[in-house]
């Protein structure tokens, strides 16, 4: 809550009495944090009921998502010029986001304020939870980003860079409230750092050594950079109850031989089958192969296509 009143995020106002309100309720989670930079924490956070909202009536959504080749590419060029990669996180980006349309929403509850019970909430900046949320803190950093002179890539809009071909030049990945920065001069990244410091509250996270759930292992003197999903594969096997399963040679056994099944041939197996996250394996494995294992494309594509009536067979193939 001190971050939302510190922005101003919102203001009260007399309740309308025909507009349509957007609900609100609170979050809590537990935060793990980076060893040795971060600590882990509780949070609890008040995010609006975005899913009341009506798309092109009440917001425009499209934001655009960095992509996984950016990073790769981007860690290439780390390595092969040693260049410095320094990370940095946006504390409570979507507040900074000025939005476009009148939204109001409900107070939030247990800080309902004291003889204005009847008011609403018309909201000035973005909130958590409002579908437009991530679409206008986008705008907003890279409004900024124009005003320090960086130029965006065309083939990712989440890729800036200032100075290329020079000994200045300096590279910004944004992922919604993370970012790498990359630069040859360490001095260059420090301004940089400052320059983001003054416009937003930032969390300098030192050394970069995770992104979008990978780890980033580094060794410096031998010029190798590799990229681990070690960890999330590890949290994917515990949540599907794999995590003491024997491992095998080949993603995709020589034995399975799959095919389409209409849901009428096997009734009953697919009514079992009904009560399965088959999709969300699925979807778990194409994450694996999208970030660093690209061994598994031929056995992620062959699950894919059984996504919209899996049998048990093809619940095992997937595991």
């Amino acid at each position: 809550m001190n971050s939302l009143e510190k922005n101003g995020t919102w203001i009260l106002v007399e309740r309308p009495k025909n507009q349509k309100l957007v609900g609100c309720k609170w979050i809590f989670k537990l935060k793990p944090g980076i060893t040795g930079v971060e600590d882990k924490r509780y949070k609890g956070r008040v995010v609006a009921k975005g899913y009341s909202q009506k798309e092109g009536v009440d917001y425009k959504i499209f934001s655009p998502f960095v992509k996984h080749v950016s990073i790769r590419i981007l860690l290439s060029i780390v390595v092969n010029l040693d260049y410095e990669l320094e990370q940095m996180g946006v504390k409570t980006a979507f507040l900074n986001g000025e939005l476009d349309e009148r939204t109001l929403m409900e107070q939030p509850d247990g800080f309902v304020k004291k003889g204005d019970e009847d008011k609403v909430c018309l909201l000035k900046k973005s909130l958590y939870g409002l579908k437009q949320s991530p679409r206008q803190w986008n705008l907003k950093f890279n409004s900024f980003m124009q005003k320090l002179e960086f130029q965006k890539s065309k083939f990712d809009l989440c890729v800036y860079m200032k100075d290329v071909n020079t000994k200045k030049a300096v590279y910004l990945l944004l992922y919604v409230d993370d970012m790498l920065i990359a630069s040859g001069n360490p001095k260059v990244i420090q301004a940089l750092k400052d320059s983001l410091s003054r416009e937003f509250e930032m969390k300098d996270l030192g050394k970069a050594s995770r992104i979008l759930g990978m780890d980033i292992i580094r060794d410096r003197e031998k010029g190798i950079l590799v990229l681990s999903q070690q960890r999330y594969l590890g949290k994917v096997l515990r949540t599907f109850g794999m995590y003491e399963a024997k491992s095998v040679v080949t993603p995709t056994a020589s034995h399975f031989k799959l095919k389409s099944l209409h849901p009428k041939e096997r009734a009953e197996e697919f009514e079992y089958m009904k009560n399965i996250p088959y999709a969300s394996v699925v979807g778990s494995l194409i994450y694996a192969m999208v970030g660093s294992r690209p061994d598994l494309g031929f056995a992620v594509g062959l699950v894919c296509r059984f996504m919209s009536h899996p049998s048990i067979e093809h619940w095992e193939a997937a595991k």
